[in-house]
């Protein structure tokens, strides 16, 4: 019933059956859903668990299909315990106003010691601490290991933090964090390292992480299905096989420049010549 392509398969799947595991940034949304609605198209598939229909990529296109009330919707699936499908995280970048301190931040944050950077990173990959703030010249974490619950919340807390003061916020690639701490009025807030349980148990029982938080690589990253808006509330996995069967897909290599963002892993390209 379904496509299968480079280890995965692409599907109809109604977006009712899907389970996000974060939360999503609602102006992002609104800008997808008008996009879509102006295309036309769903680009790029959603990319979901096999086993658990977890959402590992696509948490936005799947609110702005609900927000457009379309039912169905092009999923890729994806044996997640596999080799190919790596999982990282977003590190959040928040930039202070003028005659802001991070002492401050870190006053209402509470209970958080400095310690050498080395040490925060560390204590992250061991899941030692919750999360770390990150500064060019130290950090700064929280005490013993916390619960999932109380890692959201104090990421929760720093958004809202940020939001109450007028701070802005931006993320990057957990291994670029070195380039936001070179600029001024910059301080990196980046989690406890998550595991692919952490995501699925998310997905499972709704207790989702802060938007922005899990970063997924799979290679190759389907790209370009391009499948009509109109036609995905009657469609079938089998009509989307016989929609792509005539593409041969061509594979693009780590880097390219796809949609305005530059990927990490391969993209295989479905869209026509």
């Amino acid at each position: 019933m379904a496509l299968a392509v480079a280890g995965f398969t692409l599907g109809i799947r109604n977006v009712s059956s899907l389970r996000p595991h974060e939360d999503v940034i609602p102006r992002h949304v609104d800008q997808l859903a008008s996009e879509m609605t102006r295309e036309g198209m769903q680009r790029d598939p959603i990319i979901i668990d096999r086993d658990s229909a977890a959402v590992l990529d696509g948490m936005h296109r799947l609110a702005a299909f609900q927000r457009l009330g379309i039912e169905n919707a092009v999923c890729c699936a994806v044996e997640y315990s596999s080799a190919g499908v790596k999982l990282g995280r977003w590190a959040r970048v928040y930039k202070l106003g003028a005659g802001d301190s991070l002492k401050r931040a870190l006053e209402e944050m509470g209970g958080m010691r400095r310690t050498p950077l080395a040490e925060a990173f560390s204590a992250l990959e061991r899941r030692d601490v919750g999360l770390a703030v990150l500064t060019p010249d130290a950090a700064f974490v929280q005490g013993a290991a916390p619960d999932h619950a109380k890692v959201v919340e104090s990421m929760r807390s720093m958004d809202r933090l940020a939001e109450a003061n007028g701070w802005s916020r931006s993320f990057v690639p957990e291994d670029e964090v070195d380039v936001p701490l070179q600029q001024p009025q910059r301080f990196v807030v980046l989690s406890r390292r998550i595991t692919k349980e952490d995501v699925v148990g998310a997905a499972r029982t709704g207790k989702l992480f802060p938007c922005k938080t899990s970063m997924h690589m799979i290679d190759p990253r389907p790209v370009a299905v391009d499948y009509p808006l109109a036609d995905l509330g009657r469609a079938t996995s089998q009509q989307l096989k016989s929609r792509l069967g005539g593409r041969e897909g061509t594979i693009l290599p780590a880097g390219s420049l796809y949609g305005g963002r530059r990927y990490k892993e391969r993209l295989l390209f479905l869209g026509q010549p």
